[in-house]
């Protein structure tokens, strides 16, 4: 019969700790060891915002174009049809999306396409925008699509502003 050892044995815990280095160095995402790729990654998924924002607007779709918000943040809504009527307010998620249901169930037809000059800054896309309100004439105006990043690093909704088309 054996008996219990007068000094524990270091050994196994030596190897789980190595167990444990090597899964957590396994686990660990090369993002957070690369700091410069890091931020290539973040900044490449502007456009890929833009491009659900614009699925989302063109669609009708006020969960999808919320779904671009912080989610515990604001961000600022100006347009011209009601319920907004032109007025800029800054808006939580729940008050965008009631205010963008209202909105599109107000508005049909709706196309954008981008006109943003080439020395705009990449975060801000200006859209010729044109619908029709209910009963009126269809209109075309400029929407003006501003993103930030949040405190993750990830492309933001932090404005919508729509304004008249200037005159050529």
């Amino acid at each position: 019969m054996r008996t219990a050892p007068s000094e524990p044995c270091s050994r196994p815990r030596r190897r789980s700790l190595v167990v444990v280095l090597l899964l957590s160095a396994v686990l660990v995402p090369a993002s957070l060891l690369t700091a410069p790729e890091a931020l290539a990654k973040t900044t490449a998924t502007e456009a890929t915002k833009f491009a659900t924002f614009e699925g989302a607007w063109k669609g009708r779709d006020e969960a999808k174009i919320v779904a671009c918000m912080e989610t515990k943040g604001t961000a600022t809504f100006k347009l011209l049809a009601y319920p907004l009527s032109g007025k800029s307010r800054s808006m939580k998620p729940e008050q965008a999306k009631a205010t963008l249901k209202t909105y599109f169930k107000k508005v049909s037809s709706v196309s954008l396409k981008d006109v943003s000059p080439k020395k705009s800054p990449k975060n801000v896309r200006l859209y010729e925008y044109t619908y029709k309100p209910a009963k009126e004439n269809a209109r075309t105006t400029h929407l003006r699509v501003q993103l930030k990043q949040d405190k993750n690093r990830l492309w933001v909704l932090a404005s919508l502003t729509e304004s008249a088309k200037p005159r050529k």
